[in-house]
């Protein structure tokens, strides 16, 4: 299999979050685009949902708290991987993911598309729960509060 089509299919993951986190998502995110001046002026701590998500995966994976989701979950995506930003934390968070997926990187490069698409799911699994999993801590500490600290998101990670 070619190198290009497996990069390709990973930056083609369309991440999802339970619906459960709409609230917390678009409370401290931008959700769906704006001109950039109304993202300051709605004061989010989040320009955009994506950067919440990484935020929420990185903090899933530092506490360990990777969420038990499964097929039937209907989870809500917003953008391909490929469209987030900075590249530099992106990649960060896909070899984050899999360090801790079973992505099994010597035999991708042998596999059919097929199965090249089948181990891509398991990163992109790999994704959703820790997002997920930082997601639901994340929300346990909000408990419906929209306002928080200025550095409620720092300590986090701290």
């Amino acid at each position: 299999m070619n190198k290009n089509i497996v990069e390709s299919k990973v930056y083609r993951i369309n991440p999802g979050y339970l619906s459960k986190y709409d609230v917390i998502i678009k409370s401290f995110s931008q959700f769906g685009g704006g001109a950039k001046d109304d993202r300051y002026i709605q004061g989010k701590s989040f320009s955009n949902t994506y950067e919440f998500y990484m935020y929420a995966f990185f903090v899933g994976l530092y506490k360990n708290i990777p969420a038990d989701l499964h097929d039937d979950d209907d989870l809500t995506t917003f953008w391909e991987v490929d469209n987030w930003k900075p590249r530099e934390m992106v990649d960060h968070m896909l070899v984050c993911a899999l360090s801790k997926s079973d992505f099994d990187m010597l035999a991708v490069e042998k596999f059919s598309e097929p199965e090249v698409t089948a181990e891509v799911r398991k990163l992109k699994r790999t994704i959703e729960s820790y997002a997920n999993g930082g997601l639901e801590y994340i929300f346990s500490l909000v408990q419906g509060e929209i306002v928080v600290a200025d550095d409620f998101f720092i300590k986090q990670l701290a």
